[in-house]
């Protein structure tokens, strides 16, 4: 209050001890007291009555010219009289020792700079004669803001550009207004501005003053301050212009309604209409990496500051979220490494200097400081939504698979099988099915077929033809070719612009990669490996230790595509050397390098062809293809299952093999150890559903009775569902 009368320094001192009824403190005879620091520093009265008569001079002749200045600028005489401003003498003959007038006579208006106490430290010039520059600052005031010596601890400070800004606003009435001196804030203004937990920035509206309010959104962001932007309305470029077009009232209503910090550089790092894809990448990677800095100091703003980016990039807040959660955890990590790297290096050279124990404690104390992440708390609302807005899992192209499982998405599936068995197979009708059934991107990586020779297996099953027949009549013109080009219209429909075939040796870290910057453009609705045993292991300091671990680290990387992308990733694996006969049905521990494979599946399927271990053994057991009522499926109990025998007699009367498979985890659906008989044609590739009609092919009446053989499997616990029944 005392300081809005015009008092400063010494004068507010003898003032408050006037009203409180008592002597002033006693100056000391040589004109100093003790400042902030210890230091001993003149105490200001003859700057401060020096600066009196300066204030004074502008209603004088010899401050003519500055008051008409004011004038022409639309400032009123009582503004004026409020304004801390002040006309130079003509001589400096009385100016006080250690404050020097800035720059030449030119600079007619003088500005006062104050410490935060209140003394006047400095003077800044302004001239009238339109010249350049048209500020003199005084030398080492590059570190203070004009108008620091109002703003009480709890306050909240509003920055502006000019000095004129601040004097005539603060002389307006509007609080805590503070001066840069320019569009760019220096180090020492940002560190005074780090001391408050509210800023709010009002510079230019012009391209400097955005750029200088990005500046200082960035820097107060990370020492966790929380900034406000005001946008001056009506065209104006800055508050004095404003203030003096509309007055002091649409410049308070702009604070007021000042936009937070983290949301105006949202918008101001957003892609105009005309930008390329990779003017938007570019700004995208930009708000992500402001955003993980927000997240550290404030996680509520980081996630109203992402809200905003899926409102401005048209993407959803779950995937941005992860974004910035992985360049969080990307960042931390680098900043762990270094710190390390660090501590190393420096009880490195203790150990030269022969300070071991220095150097002991050195890589302790690191080891002590080492940043525990805590949990952030589940939020219900969110994770519903999000589970709401998961795609769901892939079915299988079989009525009778599909009773009890799903290839679930942010998951990975196994289909572990011997050798010759059907693996690929297998894998490329559940590929076809996917495409005709989903809208995502499909990614198939080969370890074994070229990507040509897979089209055309792909082809086969499609026709219903070999290999070996599909690539002939490719190569002929005959009539047989209607039924194929049919075929091949259908596949290239079915591949569109969605089908990534990989056919070459690329590392897990490779086809991470590739999955990861097809995500950024589109849905990645499934990844099929053929197989996985076959895909080289992620890239690592120094070599894996043993096979196991190399393929555990290839089976957590393919866990990893399919959680973080939301993708069903079907993988082939290999059955170890002791199933090469085929004489038994797979398990779990079947599985080469079983261990790591079984920890990152979500279900594991084995595959089990009865013909190459037992040949037409069936026939001689009198088995006879009937269907149980409940449905083809069945839980082994032992060796010889009279299900499957009858399964594999309906098989052989339709010219085609028994293909079973058995469900040997599945996380999410149960029915573990149940087994699902289909029809495999090892010409073509094609799988179908197991017939309840016997066909006419091969088939030999057996002496059984129907109603020995079949058993009723209504009391296994399969899932409901509609009846889906016929031959191919």
């Amino acid at each position: 209050m005392l300081e809005s009368r015009g008092l400063r320094g010494w004068q507010v001192v003898e003032e408050l001890a006037k009203m409180a009824g008592v002597a002033p403190p006693p100056r000391s005879h040589s004109g100093e007291v003790e400042g902030e620091a210890g230091e001993v520093k003149d105490d200001g009265r003859e700057r401060e009555d020096w600066w009196e008569t300066r204030r004074r001079a502008v209603w004088e002749p010899e401050g003519a010219d500055v008051l008409d200045y004011l004038r022409s600028r639309g400032y009123s005489d009582d503004l004026i009289q409020r304004m801390d401003v002040g006309a130079r003498p003509v001589s400096e003959a009385g100016v006080p020792a250690g404050l020097k007038l800035p720059g030449g006579p030119e600079y007619r208006l003088l500005v006062p700079f104050r410490s935060r106490g209140g003394r006047l430290v400095a003077v800044a010039g302004r001239r009238l004669d339109g010249g350049e520059p048209r500020y003199m600052y005084p030398p080492g005031m590059g570190r203070a803001l004009l108008g620091q010596h109002v703003l009480r601890r709890d306050a909240v400070p509003v920055v502006v550009e000019g000095l004129m800004d601040a004097i005539v606003l603060e002389a307006a009435g509007v609080q805590g207004v503070v001066a840069l001196g320019g569009a760019q804030a220096s180090g020492g203004q940002i560190e005074v501005l780090r001391q408050y937990q509210r800023v709010v920035l009002a510079l230019d509206a012009d391209d400097a003053g955005r750029a200088g309010t990005e500046r200082l959104v960035r820097a107060l962001v990370r020492s966790g301050v929380k900034t406000y932007v005001a946008e001056w309305v009506g065209g104006a470029k800055d508050p004095d212009e404003l203030f003096r077009t509309a007055g002091a009232s649409p410049i308070r209503e702009a604070i007021e309604n000042a936009t937070a910090g983290h949301k105006w550089l949202i918008r101001r790092l957003a892609p105009g209409p005309g930008a390329t894809d990779q003017e938007r990448d570019e700004s995208l990677e930009k708000a992500l990496d402001f955003c993980e800095v927000l997240a550290r100091r404030s996680p509520a703003a980081a996630e109203d500051a992402v809200r905003e980016m899926a409102a401005v990039y048209r993407l959803t807040v779950e995937a941005l979220g992860e974004e910035v959660q992985r360049l969080a955890r990307k960042r931390a990590e680098e900043e762990e490494k270094k710190r390390w790297q660090d501590a190393l290096l420096a009880a490195q050279r203790a150990v030269v200097e022969g300070k071991i124990e220095k150097a002991r404690e050195m890589v302790r104390k690191v080891e002590e400081t080492r940043p525990v992440l805590l949990p952030i708390p589940a939020d219900p609302e969110f994770l519903l939504r999000a589970a709401a807005e998961t795609k769901d899992g892939l079915d299988t192209p079989w009525y009778g698979l599909n009773r009890l499982m799903r290839i679930d998405r942010g998951g990975m599936t196994v289909v572990g099988a011997a050798t010759s068995v059907g693996k690929t197979t297998f894998l490329l009708n559940v590929f076809l099915h996917a495409l005709r059934n989903s809208d995502g991107t499909v990614v198939y990586w080969s370890g074994e077929i070229a990507g040509p020779l897979l089209v055309a297996r792909l082809l086969g099953v499609l026709v219903g033809m070999s290999v070996g027949d599909v690539l002939r009549l490719l190569r002929s013109d005959g009539e047989e070719m209607d039924e194929l080009e049919a075929m091949q219209k259908e596949l290239a429909t079915l591949f569109g612009e969605r089908v990534y075939i990989l056919d070459r040796s690329e590392s897990t870290d490779e086809l991470c990669s590739f999955v990861r910057g097809l995500a950024h453009e589109r849905e990645v609705a499934a990844v099929f490996i053929d197989y996985l045993q076959m895909l080289p292991p992620p890239a690592r300091e120094g070599r894996y230790a043993t096979r196991e671990q190399e393929v555990t680290a290839v089976a957590k990387t393919l866990h990893e595509i399919a959680r973080d992308f939301n993708a069903a990733v079907v993988t082939a694996a290999q059955l170890s050397r002791s199933n090469h006969r085929y004489a038994e049905r797979p398990s779990l521990t079947d599985l080469r390098e079983s261990g790591g494979i079984e920890q990152y599946a979500t279900s594991v399927i084995g595959l089990w062809n009865a013909s190459m271990a037992r040949g037409a053994e069936v026939f001689s057991s009198g088995a006879v293809p009937a269907a149980p009522p409940s449905g083809w499926y069945w839980t082994p109990r032992d060796k010889d299952i009279p299900e499957a025998e009858a399964a594999m007699a309906m098989a052989a009367s339709w010219g085609k093999t028994l293909l079973e498979v058995s469900i040997l985890k599945s996380r999410w659906h149960g029915n573990v150890g149940k087994t699902v008989p289909l029809m495999l044609d090892g010409a073509s590739g094609r799988i179908t559903d197991l017939p309840d009609v016997p066909g006419s092919c091969g088939f030999c009446e057996g002496s059984g009775d129907v109603g020995d053989v079949v058993v009723s499997l209504g009391s296994l616990g399969a899932t409901g569902g509609s009846k889906k029944r016929g031959g191919r």
